[in-house]
């Protein structure tokens, strides 16, 4: 799908700037009342606000939302969207571990694996796991949120997981 988005998208830079942050958010594209509109799950989202907040003229985002609405593939793809939660910042507060795992490559396989082998081997659970995508962030990371905070001997443990370039506790 993403090789499609790209290549729709492909000529129209800040329409696919909005589009991958769409992505990213979780932000779908739905017909209501015969209109196309922009939700985050069942909050509708006005192109006005989703314009100021990507920085780009509102034109952007009308034009945006009708190739979409237009292309059965896309629309089928965008109006299934659904938003998730982050603990990323929060989950500390909430008594969780929170770590960010910057790997050497984000295409090799096993990364996770490895580090939930060590998760798994400490008697930790995994509350969250949200991995960016490599075709949508230039510096893709993976931040987990755990029952438990983690102890330096679990840490260097992860930071000797294959493919594991930095380990950080948030």
């Amino acid at each position: 799908m993403w090789d499609y988005i790209n290549k729709v998208f492909d000529n129209y830079p800040a329409e696919k700037k909005v589009v991958q942050k769409m992505l990213k958010i979780g932000i779908s594209v739905k017909i209501l009342y015969d209109e196309p509109k922009l939700f985050c799950e069942s909050i509708e989202i006005k192109p006005n606000s989703i314009a100021r907040a990507f920085h780009v003229d509102r034109r952007v985002i009308v034009n945006m939302i009708q190739k979409i609405i237009n292309d059965p593939e896309l629309f089928d793809f965008f109006s299934n969207l659904e938003p998730m939660s982050n603990f990323e910042n929060s989950g500390s507060k909430m008594g969780f571990g929170v770590i960010e795992i910057i790997p050497t490559d984000a295409s090799m396989p096993g990364i996770i694996a490895g580090v939930m082998n060590v998760l798994a081997e400490s008697g930790i659970s995994v509350r969250q796991f949200i991995a960016d995508d490599p075709d949508l962030v230039d510096n893709p990371r993976a931040i987990i949120v755990t029952t438990n905070t983690i102890t330096g001997d679990v840490l260097n443990g992860i930071k000797k997981a294959r493919g594991v370039k930095a380990v950080m506790l948030l």
